[in-house]
């Protein structure tokens, strides 16, 4: 699958956890900006190195560099402030300006017949038109749409004298996965979701013209449109048509504004015919009256015959062992109210009391007592599935306090000695309708890709969730509630890996958060290979100037760290990221060149990548914040609202000292703090928290976030404060509260733009507001 960014920003294709090895003949030797030839090995190669390296500041001096874009915000309406961030933006030499060109809204015609990679190119027009900058300095730039321009697209550009930056779309479909109906494929007559932004505009959505569109190109260039069945700025689902051929196709999307100039690539889409599991049924009542025995034979009895229903007629069935899942069978009760399955309450209790890959479990209710996991997806899943089950899963199950023996029985001294209730490893699984009570973790998704997690109630004792090194996962419509007085929070992690990435995370609930950090979301973990300089660069090689050192949570630190994000802290190309895909000794290889190479000078970080998600429409009461925890690269954070909890975060810092995890171009958009009395003394708000101080050689933790029409209502408020570069602050609103928008050094680059102050005895405060550029 291909993910698509728009024009000119960085791009995140699929990422192999398998380590590509370079050979020592590939090993780069010196530092290039292009491809060249490559210089001799051993010292006359070094010094080279070191002639190219000394000369470059000199050259750079004679001739400024050409302004680039590295990431320009969307999506951007009329009368906002668009904030762009590169390299060479501006000069004590010539001024800089910000040009703009409308792209004509109207049919969107047919998406492009050329290769897979191509984007339909900006019409050529003499009409850029220059606006004033708000704020600007070599790293990034603020300029305002005007706000009497209808919603659209908009070509961008930099110029600064008689040089000119590349231009980029601003508004154009920003995908960055896509999910079938069946996972990583689409079935024909079944459906296709589509996850990024600018996918809708909400103030354009009435215009005939600006509608979404989506079509399938095939190899012999031939177009299925498909429907749009539903649709948000950050999602949209299609239908395909059931007669729509299988095989591989390019997947188009449009959001109605542009043209035919529109059109982005969402990827390529595998359409295939539905995974057969055999529909035979074994009616456990035909294999005996002992219940225990019966599913032991119907389950044999089904495996035998490669794939299967076992039928649970109404009724208790008691166990006494674990239930292994073979392939392709189904446990599927009359319904959940009518169908209990239990265990004894064991003294020491089995790691799993279901176990399997690709199995599924429907309709019916699980209950135990003393437990570790209850039900266990393994890693070689690809479409298992638990619907509509109910578990109780209750370690203290009649006992007054735990550890202590009340009436024979005492559960375990520590949730640290408990397991989930649904653990998922795997591919293509879904998890949906259930109900779920667990003593410790309610949900443990680790290693999967390409599931789907919806509709179910999450009530625990330890943590609801637990979401660890997975990609493209839909966590939607969910309830997620604290069972005990020390239920603490949940997490989005790398803890032994190396990314979490493209979660869509939607429409949940979370509530009752009291024990430990409390947190409703965060991304969490530390974990680091390198921090340093370059030795080399080229093309997507890059050679560390020392030997990287692996450090995260395990008592041996894993070793492959594909996937794992390359980010420039300092110095030239600063604010770049990029993907590892392999890696031998000081030798690395990334997904892609960079936009502006690297120099001798310039510091890396080599850290765990949890970015490009989206945290959409959940509601949050009585908890800790829901937070961007480090290395959080161009997360969304929208539409949420909240009650009683600490707010909404972005951080970057060096937990544990193991390596820089910056957070850069995120965006808090239309949430509401309804009220902002967190638990005590606390207070929510929206709010930043940069670790370091400039200078110190780590670089700027946060880059350009944007806190873009949110409320703050009933003591909330918004605080910009720490080791940042670039914040916008524009259109919110604070109601109600004694203090309004505070900023502390040492940030820079912060901009306050038309906020809106009701009952608010200070509307800004701090000492960083020297510094800082406000428009009324």
């Amino acid at each position: 699958m291909v993910r698509h960014p728009h024009s000119g920003t960085a791009t995140l294709p699929t990422v192999s956890k398998a380590s590509s090895r370079l050979s020592p003949a590939n090993r780069p030797l010196t530092m290039r900006t292009t491809q060249t030839t490559r210089g001799p090995a051993g010292p006359s190669g070094l010094l080279l190195v070191f002639a190219l390296l000394a000369i470059a500041p000199a050259a750079e001096a004679a001739a400024p560099a050409q302004p680039t874009i590295i990431w320009a915000s969307s999506p951007v309406r009329p009368d906002e402030t668009v904030v762009v961030a590169g390299d060479a933006l501006t000069t004590s030499e010539a001024t800089t300006v910000v040009e703009l060109m409308p792209l004509a809204n109207g049919p969107t015609g047919s998406p492009p017949a050329g290769p897979e990679s191509e984007t339909p190119p900006i019409p050529a027009s003499p009409a850029w038109q220059p606006q004033p900058l708000l704020r600007g300095d070599a790293e990034s730039l603020a300029t305002v749409i005007p706000a009497s321009w209808p919603q659209g697209l908009w070509a961008c550009r930099v110029t600064r004298g008689d040089a000119a930056s590349a231009p980029v779309v601003l508004n154009a479909p920003v995908i960055w996965w896509i999910q079938g109906d069946a996972g990583e494929t689409a079935t024909p007559g079944g459906s296709v979701r589509v996850f990024g932004h600018s996918l809708l505009f909400p103030a354009a959505a009435q215009q005939a013209t600006a509608k979404p569109a989506a079509a399938l190109r095939a190899d012999d260039g031939s177009v299925v449109p498909l429907t749009v069945t539903e649709a948000t700025p950050y999602a949209i689902t299609l239908q395909l048509p059931a007669d729509v051929a299988a095989g591989p196709k390019r997947l188009w999307v449009h959001n109605g504004l542009g043209g035919p100039a529109g059109w982005r690539l969402a990827g390529t889409l595998a359409v295939a015919a539905p995974k057969p599991w055999k529909t035979d049924r074994f009616n456990v009542r035909d294999f005996g009256p002992k219940p225990e025995e019966a599913i032991l034979a119907a389950i044999a009895k089904a495996k035998e015959n490669g794939g299967g229903v076992i039928s649970l007629p109404r009724g208790r069935y008691g166990l006494s062992k674990p239930l292994d899942m073979p392939d392709g069978v189904v446990l599927s009760g009359e319904s959940r109210e009518l169908v209990s399955i239990f265990w004894p309450d064991f003294e020491t209790p089995p790691l799993h009391l279901i176990r399997g890959n690709n199995f599924g479990l429907e309709n019916l209710s699980l209950y135990c007592q003393n437990h570790r996991t209850v039900i266990s997806i393994e890693p070689k899943s690809d479409g298992a599935f638990v619907r509509n089950v109910r578990i109780r899963a209750n370690c203290y199950f009649m006992i007054e306090r735990p550890g202590e023996p009340f009436r024979n029985r005492s559960g375990p001294k520590s949730n640290r000695d408990i397991g989930a209730g649904i653990a998922v490893h795997g591919k293509n699984f879904e998890i949906r309708d259930c109900d779920v009570l667990a003593s410790d973790i309610a949900l443990f998704v680790r290693d999967t890709r390409q599931g789907r997690v919806t509709g179910n109630t999450f009530l625990y004792g330890g943590r609801g969730y637990r979401i660890e090194s997975s990609r493209e996962l839909v966590f939607e419509n969910n309830t997620v509630e604290g069972f005990d007085l020390t239920a603490i929070g949940n997490d989005i992690g790398t803890f032994w890996s190396n990314a979490c990435t493209n979660l869509y995370f939607a429409k949940n609930t979370l509530r009752r958060m009291f024990g430990a950090d409390r947190e409703m979301m965060t991304l969490d973990a530390g974990g680091g290979a390198y921090m340093g300089t370059l030795a080399a660069v080229d093309g997507n090689r890059i050679t560390l100037t020392a030997d990287p050192t692996f450090k995260d949570y395990a008592p041996k630190p894993h070793q492959n760290w594909a996937g794992a994000a390359v980010m420039i802290l300092e110095g030239k190309g600063v604010g770049q990221y990029r993907i590892v895909t392999g890696h031998q000794g000081r030798d690395w290889e990334i997904d892609r060149p960079w936009t502006v190479a690297p120099d001798a000078e310039s510091k890396i970080s080599i850290v765990p990548f949890r970015g490009r998600s989206l945290f959409i429409g959940n509601a949050c009461e009585d908890g800790g914040p829901f937070q961007i925890y480090g290395s959080g690269h161009e997360c969304i954070v929208a539409e949420n609202t909240a009650r009683r909890m600490d707010g909404f975060l972005v951080w970057g810092l060096d937990p544990h000292d193991w390596g820089q995890q910056p957070s850069w171009y995120c965006q808090f958009l239309d949430n509401t703090i309804l009220e902002g009395n967190a638990y005590g003394h606390r207070t929510g708000g929206f709010g930043t928290a940069a670790a370091g101080q400039p200078g110190d050689g780590k670089g700027r933790s946060i880059r350009d976030v944007l806190f873009r029409r949110n409320a703050c209502r009933n003591n909330a408020s918004i605080s910009i404060a720490g080791n940042l570069h670039g914040a916008l602050v524009e259109h919110n609103a604070v109601e109600h509260a004694d203090v309004g928008v505070r900023v502390r050094r040492p940030a820079s680059g912060v901009l306050l733009r038309a906020n809106r102050f009701e009952d608010v005895p200070t509307p800004t405060t701090g000492d960083g507001l020297a510094t800082a550029t406000i428009v009324p």
